[in-house]
């Protein structure tokens, strides 16, 4: 019974990493630490001059809360970021480098906004 578990084990290990090793490697978490709830995330290549679609669709990322974001068969690592707020208030990030960052924490005071890269 034993080494019918382990083959077990093995075979689903098998099936899983080809999953895994798909994954962009420009996925990312965004973290909302605005102070503010962000209604929409928009994210494009830095080379494109044009938005990409929301990547939140309906949904609103809260204040203090986080978001995984993953992106299918893309190879450019520099991508610029969006957000907005309720009232249509924007801020923009420039060359996020994707390929190097895994998290994304969003911050503002009451002067400006940054970004943080883990």
């Amino acid at each position: 019974m034993g080494r019918r578990l382990a083959k077990l084990a093995i075979l689903c290990a098998v099936f899983l990493l080809p999953s895994t090793a798909m994954a962009g490697t420009q996925d990312f978490t965004l973290v909302n630490q605005t102070g503010i709830d962000i209604y929409q995330v928009f994210i494009s290549e830095t080379s494109n001059d044009d938005w990409e679609e929301d990547v939140m669709g309906r949904d609103i990322l809260l204040d203090g809360g986080r978001v995984d974001i993953s992106f299918s068969n893309r190879s450019a690592c520099l991508w610029d970021m969006m957000v907005t707020d309720e009232e249509g208030g924007s801020v923009t990030w420039s060359a996020i480098n994707l390929c190097e960052s895994y998290v994304v924490v969003l911050r503002c005071n009451d002067d400006e906004c940054w970004a943080e890269y883990e």
